[in-house]
């Protein structure tokens, strides 16, 4: 197979970095590129624009987040009403696109990888801090398809390298992906640095890296929790607290606002948390249109006031009753979720640029990996490990920033295993895939999301009429029948993974297909 390549170069926003030329699209042959750190990086920053695309707009968040108890969707789209009724089948295009989007991202990292091995001229540290991000990228695609798929193919090649009686792989083991891709992070967690660093080429330009060390080791604890190895998540999260010592390098932003909130971005206090996200701006070609999707359809609240916001949306993707009902009084972070529009119905604050004056472009950042999810992590690690008293300390960090009441080590197992799931879903409540994730990583889904269905039959229209406390302002509404949708969600042993896209094992008939999907 000839080495000419169709790359994506592009240098986009990253963290705080502030390449914005326009990516370009070159076929190149490969023998003339990765001459130079240059040109390695940019075709880095083209794996990061990889995973820009996979994240931005709706496929990712819709195929992830509607899939659970906590979001209705109330639009037309066939596909998106397929996934949020679990109806979906083999053609559905979310399931499609986001399968191809991931791939996508795994191979530019391989190319990177690949010709970075190749090139000795090169200076050895800076190929090495490349390629570490590189499998660092490539080590988060793998994790997300694991976790949607199970077993798929592990291509840790470049198509071009593949011989041609192997270039329709088989579906590997999840322990094998689990077992590449963790040697990956615990290797890339020894080449980062504590702060992400730059890379200056002979031009004099400094091109920034992004990930930090506890970006790769949160990333990596991820890995570890799934898989039930408790141990290794605590030891791999001593960045973060060696026992209940804990790092204040690496905190929590003490307003729970000021981490979605677009006009908060560059505020100091932010960014010990976040770890790692995609920046977005309100610009051509940088924008997220997650926005749209979750701006209300009108800005006006409850009583008719002005809400904030400078633009409308569609208002498509909304928080179910179930979830929207079920904050604990006095949590912080149902305040500043959520407004209640002139339709009686809410709509998330987070993803939503009140800046943009035009809906189409807009900036919200997609928040990858932040602090709070450690602490959860350990909370979770130290329950299912005997260690109550541990677990409540970390679990109790997180609520006492939502202003709430801390929790009590005298909780049983179960207890507590039931308060720390609770916890998860509220604080990353319209992030995306944590809630989905997370059922299927505790056992949980089908029980769940069952019960959920049953409280969607049985509640009646005058169950919706009551008041609720405005996130606006904290006060008691009016009774209100808030038009939620009663959405059952049937959810059966097929949905613990999604199908394999149709297109995809036509072209590779070697794909077998997920239980339960024809």
């Amino acid at each position: 197979m000839k080495k000419i390549l169709f790359i994506l170069l592009s240098a986009f926003v990253l963290g705080s970095c502030d390449f914005l030329d326009e990516e370009s699209k070159t076929q190149i042959p490969l023998d003339n590129y990765f001459n130079n750190e240059e040109e390695a990086m940019l075709f880095l920053y083209g794996a990061y624009y990889q995973v820009r695309n996979t994240v931005f707009g709706t496929d990712f968040m819709y195929l992830t987040d509607t899939m659970t108890d906590n979001i209705d969707y109330s639009s037309t789209n066939v596909d998106r009403k397929g996934v949020t009724y679990l109806t979906l089948n083999v053609n559905n295009s979310l399931v499609k696109n986001i399968w191809g989007k991931f791939y996508a991202v795994v191979e530019q990292c391989n190319i990177l990888i690949d010709q970075l091995e190749k090139r000795p001229e090169l200076s050895p540290a800076n190929s090495e801090n490349i390629i570490a991000e590189a499998k660092f990228i490539r080590a988060w695609a793998y994790f997300n398809l694991v976790q949607l798929w199970g077993d798929v193919p592990l291509m840790t090649v470049p198509v071009y390298s593949i011989k041609e009686d192997n270039i329709r792989p088989e579906r590997s083991s999840v322990d094998a992906v689990y077992s590449t891709i963790i040697s990956d992070m615990e290797w890339v967690t020894t080449i980062v640095e504590e702060k992400p660093s730059a890379i200056t080429v002979a031009s004099g330009v400094s091109y920034p890296l992004t990930i930090s060390r506890a970006a790769a080791k949160t990333l990596l604890a991820q890995m570890y929790l799934v898989r039930k190895e408790y141990m290794n998540v605590i030891e791999t999260l001593k960045l973060f607290a060696d026992g209940t010592q804990v790092n204040e390098d690496y905190g929590l932003c003490p307003e729970y606002k000021y981490i979605f909130d677009t006009r908060y971005k560059e505020r100091e206090e932010r960014k010990k948390e976040i770890l790692w996200e995609i920046t977005a701006k309100s610009e051509d070609k940088y924008n997220n249109t997650w926005h749209r999707e979750v701006a209300p359809s009108e800005l006006k609240g409850a009583s008719g006031e002005k809400i904030e916001g400078a633009t409308n949306g569609y208002q498509s993707y909304t928080p179910s009753y179930d979830l929207f009902n079920s904050y604990d009084t006095g949590d912080m972070r149902y305040r500043q979720t959520y407004q209640i529009t002139s339709s009686s119905k809410p709509h998330f604050l987070k993803g939503y640029d009140v800046a943009a004056l035009n809906q189409n472009l807009a900036g919200p950042n997609v928040i990858l990996l932040r602090s709070a999810d450690a602490y959860l992590m350990l909370a979770e690690a130290y329950n299912e490990l005997g260690a109550p008293d541990k677990s409540v300390f970390f679990l109790n960090l997180v609520r006492s920033r939502a202003t709430l009441t801390g929790l009590d080590a005298t909780l049983s197992h179960d207890e507590l295993a039931d308060a720390i799931l609770d916890e998860r879903r509220w604080e990353f409540a319209g992030e995306g895939a944590y809630r989905l994730y997370d059922l299927r990583r505790t056992g949980r889904y089908l029980d769940v999301m069952q019960k959920f269905t049953q409280r969607v039959v049985e509640m009646s229209a005058e169950d919706l009429k009551q008041s609720f406390i405005n996130p606006m302002d904290g006060k008691k509404t009016p009774e209100l029948s808030i038009p939620f949708i009663k959405l059952s969600k049937n959810a059966q042993s097929r949905h613990l993974l999604l199908p394999i896209p149709a297109d995809e094992r036509i072209a590779n008939p070697k794909l077998t297909q997920n239980p339960g999907w024809n």
